[in-house]
């Protein structure tokens, strides 16, 4: 499609935010003011106006619908946008994963667990729990993996001060390693770590990805935060 069609539908204020280039952007807007449509459009605007290499783009957002829309809406307007990387931070994080598996110390095929499959892999660890308890300790777990706080970390008497919590979470992380297969919080909390750990890796994504792009970026937590600083480096167009 060519640009100027596709740029004559912005209002001023999305045109700027599209055409912008160079320094760090932080767009704000409210719901239904085309946030999606700028992205979309820019990722287009950089492909087709600017020779930026499609592969060298990534962004990324919270649900599986929203990246679908995502990569739709960017290839209608540019069809080499089609090599771009749009993912969910999860399944990015299971992409990076997956292609750095023996680094990560994990088998490239592991599964992922949901909230039921989490709770089972407890209860069979700790009998005398109830359900009920698990369920509740799986949840707190799950909240200190968005935080990047590991069994040992000292912040984690911030989620729960008991002992108890940072034994079952150690107890827990032992048996899911066992598995060979990863919970959801580990889709960001475990990239995170291979790239603090392996510098090599990060260069590597950071000289791939020179345009990273955040939908919905208030909705990040900690630990998704933590992966965007990780996979961004000084000459990135965030």
């Amino acid at each position: 499609m060519n640009a100027d069609s596709y740029l004559s539908v912005l209002n001023p204020e999305q045109l700027a935010a599209v055409t912008h280039e160079g320094s760090p952007l932080l767009i704000l807007a409210g719901a239904g003011s085309g946030k999606t449509r700028v992205i979309t459009t820019k990722i287009a605007w950089l492909i087709g106006e600017r020779g930026v290499d499609p592969a060298s783009i990534l962004a990324v957002t919270f649900t599986n619908k929203a990246a679908r829309e995502m990569a739709e809406r960017a290839t209608r307007l540019e069809p080499r946008a089609e090599r771009s990387v749009l993912r969910t931070f999860h399944s990015f994080g299971a992409w990076l994963l997956r292609r750095n598996a023996a680094l990560a110390g994990l088998d490239p095929d592991f599964t992922i667990y949901d909230d039921d499959d989490a709770i089972t892999l407890l209860s069979k660890a700790m009998p005398a729990l109830t359900r009920q308890q698990v369920s509740a300790c799986v949840h707190k777990i799950s909240r200190a993996k968005d935080y990047c706080l590991s069994p040992e970390s000292p912040l984690l008497c911030d989620i729960d001060p008991d002992p108890d919590f940072a034994d079952a979470y150690r107890i827990y992380e032992k048996r899911l390693r066992e598995t060979g297969n990863l919970d959801f919080g580990d889709l960001i909390l475990l990239p995170v770590r291979l790239l603090r750990e392996h510098p090599e890796v990060r260069d590597r994504l950071t000289r791939r990805f020179n345009v990273v792009m955040v939908d919905e970026y208030q909705d990040s937590n900690v630990a998704q935060f933590e992966l965007l600083k990780a996979i961004t480096a000084e000459n990135t167009y965030l």
